[in-house]
């Protein structure tokens, strides 16, 4: 392309002060006639822009995202940046210190005062709220249309990850492709038309942030150095104004200026600039690109090396890096249930079929490639997509399910790479966390709580115990490390990153346990995330000892560090150490009603169809639990499933497909898909919580992997849970345990072909068809 062609679109500042500079250009270009698109194509469609924002398609390249609306007059692209964060590094770190009160609280729960123990942690034990991810800004392209607008098409192609929006105004075809590409770091647009002079539009550029604009198409500006979700009378009542110096004096007298929201120049800087090129007079190409002053990094100088390196390519060549390097990932697993339909897909979710199924499948395979690269951050509460100053639940990374039901699909569907930004994430938080464990617990290793933001604060947030005191959340991290290694067999992973931190969470529950009055290890405070239980007299708290959860996730990381050093050869005293602690940890306990107890007695449930099933780890994503192995337990599980029921959010119905799936009653798990589906997604197919949360999109995606697939229990097993709604299918790409890649067809709900293939030449047990045989792999 020849950089002579680079034009320059001039914005306007949403809200901001000044006149709107702009200019128009006129191309043309023949397109394609219309169409729908065919029952088998992996693609997402419409023949509407989106209303809303969750209406929006999502395109992402693991740092930029964006919500594209395909407006006819006016297109909307919403943009966000993975680094914007308000706050700053150790910006709510407190005073905190668990010893000073902690025979107090463990006195008020041996005396059965949970209530009051409950309190008391709610009031002593808790920190700041957390920071909160920031929208970037908005792009807007205005055309002039002076006809109506016929034969409205838009949609997205999983197949390469291209936005495609086409329709008919006064007898002229336009066209626009909308990508993020990973290779060259940028959104692109392409605007045609198919008529000479009919291509008229004004770019604009803008953002709920205060922002500063240039004469060209550029917008520099900053995010809030504080944002605070709750109201500030909230916090008066709740006598936390102590915690929040920018907010109140310490006598507890509001500052002046005192707001939920302060751009108090602590925010970090942000840069987006957006080049119009013209390789001729029949398109327009438009170049976004966008970074911040994250890690220290001067955003100008980023985007403008960006922008001169995508300059230089063409559209083709910048459609074609992207597509390779998408398809490089996606193409890896393939998926045929049967059925389809031409139906748009806001239609089809109101008549499902088997290929919905295969659709969304694959279509949260393409919110991980999307969402989430190495180098970029972990996918949080909405991905990497989010339109709130003072969004949901922050939109961050809450470890008490959500972060961690993100990254269920990345190894079993064969997107092993998209997970590095968790892993990093659980290095750089495990820093903050050893902090953390030293000063508030006066323990060894490091601790994490129930959440966490790019700044990798380790303390608990505010509100109350039952959501926010819960330091299990970088046990639970460490699921994921482990679970590289069993699918990658990667020892220098096992080695470098994913024992010591592994052994560090070991050594913080070893020293933060206590023994019970029947020679049990405990957690001496503990919870069972979000979820209440009722007492004498009717009393209501959630702090007692050894909840079912807490005690299942520390069997799953003993076992696993356990199994680590082995592995490595190393630590033999810490292995002696482990195994001890091991056998002394407090059993599950089995219920009047045939199931797993959550607390450390049956009490009764404050709400029996809460929507957190944590007393159920152990089944899944935990190993502890399955018919062969554990058949008592399973039936237990499986009581405490049913006593739950199939209603709950949408990540809680993902999380029943798993559960369903483990327990091998494939019916069961596609009734919670099919509810999921028509109770709990957006026509985007994106999850409603409510509101949109992207976790139930990467909890049913791996829920359909593990219908298909499970390698948990030392055997690979084809079709555990295949329901009969699926008799007839092919997979292919799945990855199993031990490194093995796995291909499965059936008919009449059995298998009738499969491949297993290991990059080495390896024996593997694998259960098909009812009958268990040792095979030889396949060798890649």
């Amino acid at each position: 392309m020849d950089r002579r062609s680079l034009v320059r679109l001039s914005p306007t500042r949403i809200g901001g002060a000044g006149p709107m500079k702009t200019f128009r250009y006129l191309f043309g270009l023949m397109v394609c006639a219309l169409g729908a698109c065919s029952a088998g194509e992996l693609k997402l469609w419409y023949t509407q822009p989106a209303a809303k924002w969750e209406d929006a398609m999502p395109i992402g390249n693991g740092r930029l995202g964006a919500m594209v609306f395909g407006g006819t007059t006016n297109e909307h692209l919403q943009l966000n940046e993975c680094t914007l964060v308000s706050g700053y590094p150790g910006y709510r770190d407190l005073p905190l210190d668990v010893r000073k009160d902690f025979v107090t609280v463990t006195n008020l729960i041996a005396q059965r005062r949970f209530a009051e123990a409950d309190n008391y942690v709610t009031k002593h034990w808790l920190g700041a709220a957390w920071a909160c991810y920031q929208p970037l800004g908005d792009l807007y392209l205005d055309f002039e249309h002076p006809h109506p607008i016929e034969d409205y098409h838009r949609e997205l192609n999983l197949a390469d990850a291209v936005i495609r929006i086409r329709y008919r105004s006064g007898g002229v075809n336009f066209t626009r492709e909308i990508f993020a590409s990973h290779p060259d770091n940028v959104i692109v647009i392409r605007l045609t038309a198919d008529k000479p002079g009919a291509l008229k539009f004004n770019a604009r550029l803008g953002s709920v942030h205060p922002t500063t604009i240039t004469d060209e198409l550029t917008m520099r500006g900053q995010i809030p150095g504080f944002v605070l979700r709750r109201t500030l009378d909230w916090v008066e009542r709740k006598g936390d104004t102590w915690k929040y110096p920018d907010l109140w004096d310490k006598d507890g007298k509001r500052k002046p200026g005192a707001a939920q929201v302060l751009y108090n120049g602590r925010g970090l800087l942000f840069e987006v600039r957006l080049n119009v090129l013209r390789p001729g007079d029949d398109e327009a190409l438009l170049i976004f690109a966008a970074a911040s002053n994250y890690g220290g990094a001067d955003p100008s100088q980023k985007v403008a090396a960006v922008l001169d390196a995508a300059g230089k390519r063409s559209f083709a060549e910048l459609l074609a890096n992207h597509t390779r390097d998408y398809r490089r990932l996606f193409d890896r697993v393939t998926l045929d249930l049967g059925g389809g339909s031409d139906l748009p897909t806001d239609q089809r979710l109101k008549r499902p079929d088997a290929g919905l199924a295969t659709l969304y499948f694959q279509f949260g395979r393409y919110l991980m490639i999307a969402g989430s690269r190495p180098g970029g951050q972990p996918l949080n509460l909405q991905g990497i997509w989010n339109k709130d100053i003072i969004p949901a639940w922050a939109c961050q990374y809450t470890l008490n399910i959500n972060a961690e039901m993100n990254y269920w699909p990345a190894e079993v569907c064969n997107l092993s790479e998209c997970a590095e930004p968790l892993f990093q994430m659980t290095r750089e938080l495990a820093v903050d966390g050893a902090r953390v464990a030293r000063e508030m617990y006066h323990c060894r290793g490091w601790v994490a709580h129930h959440n966490t933001t790019l700044w990798r604060d380790a303390q608990p947030v505010d509100n109350a115990a039952v959501c926010s005191y819960w330091p299990m959340g970088g046990a639970w991290l460490c699921q994921h490390l482990i679970e590289h290694y069993d699918f990658t067999s990667d020892r220098e992973f096992l080695a470098r990153d994913a024992y010591p931190l592994l052994k560090g969470a070991c050594e913080f529950y070893l020293d933060w346990m206590v023994t019970n009055d029947k020679g049990q290890l405990v957690t001496p405070v503990s919870t069972s995330p979000e979820n209440r239980f009722i007492y004498e007299n009717g009393k209501q708290a959630s702090v007692c000892t050894g909840t079912a959860m807490d005690m299942a996730i520390i069997r799953e990381l003993f076992t696993d560090t356990l199994r680590a050093a082995e592995i490595l050869d190393t630590d033999a005293e810490f292995r002696a150490t482990l195994k001890i602690a091991l056998g002394k940890l407090r059993p599950y306990q089995i219920g009047s009603k045939g199931q797993l107890l959550e607390w450390q007695e049956e009490f009764q449930e404050a709400d029996p169809q809460h929507r957190h099933l944590s007393h159920l780890f152990g089944l899944h994503p935990g190993r502890q639990i399955g018919w062969r192995s554990t058949p008592a337990l399973a039936a237990a599980a499986r009581r405490s499933l049913e006593l739950r029921g199939d209603g709950g959010t949408g990540w809680s119905k993902a999380w029943k497909i798993n559960l369903w799936a483990r327990l091998e009653d494939g019916d069961h798990a596609h009734k919670m898909l099919t509810e999921l589906l028509a109770k709990s997604t957006h026509p985007s197919l994106l999850d409603v919580c409510p509101p949109f949360q992207i976790d139930g999109n990467f909890g049913a995606c791996a829920g359909i992997a593990e219908m298909l697939l499970q390698s948990h229990l030392g055997e690979i097993h084809l079709l555990p849970a295949l329901p009969k709604a699926w008799p007839t299918g092919k997979v292919t790409g799945l990855r199993a345990r031990g490194n093995f890649t796995v291909d499965i067809e059936w008919k009449d709900g059995r298998v009738i072909r499969y491949r297993i293939a290991s990059p080495q030449p390896r024996e593997v047990k694998v259960r098909v068809n009812g009958e268990v045989k040792t095979i030889q792999a396949e060798t890649l």
